[in-house]
């Protein structure tokens, strides 16, 4: 008998060996669903292993396997893993797929657990917020602020909660709070002094790097501001050093990829660098920002009885709300995104105003019957080299898209192009965006399997596409003219959730 419960014991202990090997040479070997099937197999034979069961769960996650993924954080969790870090990622895992009161659960475990996790009351926040239930997402807010006062991404999300309930002073003080930690708070008073001192807060290196893209665009903007009198004479050498660093790295660098830039040869781009060192005070026009005159009960009508959902709107803005919106986007220094071709300003990075809300509310109450009561999600600019391709094939996640255009129709050289293309078929629901909007290739072959043909909405001054989020769609290569004002400006907001 003791030699075969000895020969038992040896099996099994051969048996474990062989699949702990498994697990680390499929990781050695980086072949994530080799590793995946290694912890699974181990798993069927040691059930209750915490640490492997959570393993298994971030796995999954990487391998965009949610559903999965969130079972095994589950079972970690009933295996006795460490609940604080497995609430915080079940929680925000709950979260992306749009399982909110799972998530509340999640996270009311781990505050209950840890009061002072600024993380987990800030997401609480977030998934009350997703539930439309603002007043509690302004408390659990104001939870993570008082434990964490330079909380970036709490004061983003307070300000969403705060525009839902009709506050828009405070919601648009709540967006400034954000970019003023992530850039440093606008330049005023004496700027010329303010050249003479190192910016804080320090950005990243990988924020710092350069292309002939954003620095043409810069160089452009700069004199405009100099010309114009935004900015004092002082910032005349400022210019000069942006010029400078543009001639030198020319030639060296596409607009695909970056370099950095010694800041001790050019320390005038250092310090004002993707800075607010002026951002325009535009107020809201006394008039309605969205035009009065549109029909927005034909207009909704013929929006859904679309199929797809997609219908051009021409003339969305009133002519004043339509010049404070150039004068805001000219002027601002808070073009920061670099992209392939083009620059964007996004709505937690500066790109914010008590005037860009009060379209997002206007817009809304316009057409209650397409954006309902949707809760805005996200709202940007994008400002494209006159001749570079614009935003490559995508689809957004959200409900409800809004893009229109504000550059005069002058500096369209192309009266049928320049504008938006629009596919008829929709992002399969079970696709990851992080995964697939980064493989522009990849969404041609699939569209093109499928016979999908885009529609053209050509570029217009003021012209509004507003469109089904889930449909894939792209700018039409723009050819615009040479010179800082011709440059194509488009607005994009986003509202619901992409599965809502």
């Amino acid at each position: 008998m003791k030699t075969l419960i000895k020969n038992l014991l040896g099996t099994e202990r051969r048996q474990k060996e062989t699949l702990r090997a498994a697990i680390a040479a499929a990781d050695a070997a980086g072949q994530p669903a080799e590793a995946i099937a290694a912890r699974r197999a181990w798993l069927a034979v040691e059930p209750s292993d915490a640490a492997t069961w959570l393993s298994l769960a971030e796995r999954l996650r990487r391998e965009g396997q949610r559903t999965e993924a969130v079972d095994a954080y589950e079972r970690a969790l009933a295996a006795g893993a460490d609940a604080v870090p497995v609430l915080l990622s079940l929680g925000a895992l709950q979260t992306e797929l749009e399982r909110f009161s799972d998530a509340e659960q999640s996270f009311r475990r781990l505050v209950a657990i840890d009061p002072k996790h600024a993380d987990a009351w800030c997401m609480l926040g977030v998934v009350t917020k997703e539930q439309a239930r603002y007043e509690d997402a302004l408390r659990h807010f104001g939870e993570a602020l008082a434990l964490q006062p330079a909380f970036a991404e709490a004061h983003f999300n307070l300000g969403l909660a705060q525009f839902e309930l009709g506050r828009l002073q405070e919601a648009s003080a709540s967006f400034m709070r954000c970019a003023e930690l992530r850039r440093g708070k606008p330049w005023t008073g004496d700027r010329a002094a303010l050249l003479g001192h190192d910016p804080l807060p320090r950005l990243e290196a990988m924020d710092m790097g350069v292309n002939e893209v954003k620095l043409r665009h810069d160089c452009e903007q700069l004199e405009y501001l100099l010309q114009g009198g935004h900015l004092p004479a002082a910032f005349t050498p400022v210019l000069d050093d942006y010029r400078a660093l543009w001639t030198e790295i020319r030639g060296k660098v596409d607009e695909h990829s970056l370099v950095p830039f010694d800041p001790g040869r050019h320390p005038l781009v250092a310090r004002t660098y993707k800075r607010p060192i002026h951002i325009a005070q535009v107020a809201p026009p006394d008039v309605p920002i969205i035009n009065p005159a549109l029909d927005f009960e034909d207009i909704q009508d013929r929006y859904l009885a679309a199929q797809p959902n997609v219908l051009a709107i021409d003339g969305l803005l009133t002519p004043e709300a339509l010049q404070a919106m150039r004068r805001f986007c000219r002027e601002s220094t808070f073009w920061n995104n670099i992209k392939s071709g083009y620059l964007g300003a996004y709505f937690f990075d500066g790109f914010c105003s008590e005037l860009l809300l009060r379209l997002a509310a206007e817009l809304r109450r316009s057409m209650p019957r397409v954006i309902r009561d949707l809760p805005l999600q996200m709202m940007w600019g994008y400002k494209c080299d006159c001749t570079l391709p614009g935003l490559g094939l995508h689809a957004d996640a959200a409900a409800v898209n809004v893009n229109f255009w504000i550059t005069e129709e002058e500096a369209n050289l192309d009266p049928e192009g320049g504008g938006l293309l629009v596919y008829e078929h929709n992002a399969p629901e079970a696709w990851d965006f992080r995964k697939f909007n980064h493989d522009s290739g990849q969404l041609a072959e699939y569209l093109s399997s499928i016979g999908s043909v885009p529609t053209r909405y050509p570029y217009r001054a003021n012209r509004a596409v507003m469109f089904d989020s889930d449909l894939f769609h792209a700018t039409d290569h723009p050819r615009f003219r040479e010179g800082y004002l011709n440059r194509r400006i488009n607005i994009t907001l986003l509202y619901g959730n992409r599965l809502g």
